[in-house]
């Protein structure tokens, strides 16, 4: 692989990553797919828990911020078209966005995510979940249909609250709650199947019954029936990243946050279950089918963005 500067826009600067495949075999027997695939490296969507920030270590980069401001646009890669037919052939499960947003602000200029689509379209029999919080997918409404057509697809949109003051705070370049709830509305309208991502759930943040609510009453109006769930997850260097953002928005619940986490990376025991109790009873009471994640913490980072 190798890289070069494409271009700088809004503080963000984007490089050339040049690849032999976009699609990556995934060995986990834990994981419900086979190939993930990952347009960019880096996301500027600016997310203080994204858990993909050690990523950029790969690249010799170690400030965790960075994964924010440096983002790599790969290539569409040689081997890309022979990967999926691969694929569709052994009728596994491809992921898109397992790391990364594909719909992240540089899509809407470099285009990779839809040249991917285009390549998917062209097959009968593929099977393609896609994970994202950015409403560029609606421009690509045409192609998911054609591959709805012909194939399984489904979108799973990341939305963690509805309060869009708190979101400018935890996702400050990811489009607001409400534009996310459009995008919902708009792919289930165009006879997409969506889910709710929940994930993660934030201790004293985005937990309480009021807050997570408000979430699936706004998000079951569109039509969405189907959830997903996790609470965070924290592994350095985002544990780091995390903490001081907290220190400085959060600064009563730091000293909690250290306790909780210091000496493991997710959350269990009496937390967890309540946690699962109550968002599966909310869940039930709004009409969702709801599941959570069940990956081994080890395998998070092939999973999510």
């Amino acid at each position: 692989m190798g890289k070069e500067t494409v271009r700088e826009r809004g503080g963000v600067r984007y490089l050339e990553l040049k690849a032999r495949s976009l699609v990556n075999r995934c060995t986990s027997p834990q994981m419900p797919f086979a190939w993930t695939v990952n347009p960019y490296r880096g996301c500027a969507m600016g997310c203080r828990y994204c858990y993909a920030t050690y990523t950029h270590e790969f690249m010799g980069i170690t400030t965790p911020e960075e994964f924010h401001s440096t983002v790599y646009v790969k290539s569409d890669g040689e081997d890309t078209p022979s990967a999926v037919a691969r694929a569709v052939r052994r009728g596994d499960l491809i992921a898109l966005g397992t790391a990364t947003d594909p719909y992240q602000p540089g899509e809407a200029e470099w285009g990779v995510t839809r040249r991917f689509l285009e390549l998917v379209a062209q097959h009968r029999g593929a099977r393609l979940g896609i994970t994202t919080k950015g409403a560029a997918i609606l421009r690509d409404i045409d192609v998911l249909q054609r591959i709805r057509e012909r194939s399984e697809v489904s979108v799973h949109v990341s939305l963690i609250s509805a309060r869009a003051e708190l979101l400018r705070e935890l996702e400050p370049w990811a489009p607001p709650p409400e534009v996310r709830i459009e995008v919902m509305r708009r792919l289930t309208e165009a006879g997409i199947e969506v889910w709710l991502g929940l994930a993660p759930v934030l201790p004293a943040i985005t937990d309480d019954e009021p807050s997570l609510d408000r979430l699936f009453q706004a998000v079951r109006a569109t039509g969405v029936d189907r959830l997903f769930f996790n609470v965070l997850f924290l592994r350095s260097p985002t544990k780091e990243k995390y903490l001081r953002w907290l220190e400085q928005t959060f600064p009563r619940l730091l000293e909690a946050y250290r306790g909780a986490y210091q000496a493991r990376v997710y959350l269990q025991g009496g937390y967890r279950k309540k946690i699962d109790e109550r968002v599966q009873r909310l869940a039930a009471r709004h009409g969702f089918t709801s599941e959570r994640n069940r990956k081994p913490v080890g395998e998070q980072l092939r999973l999510w963005v």
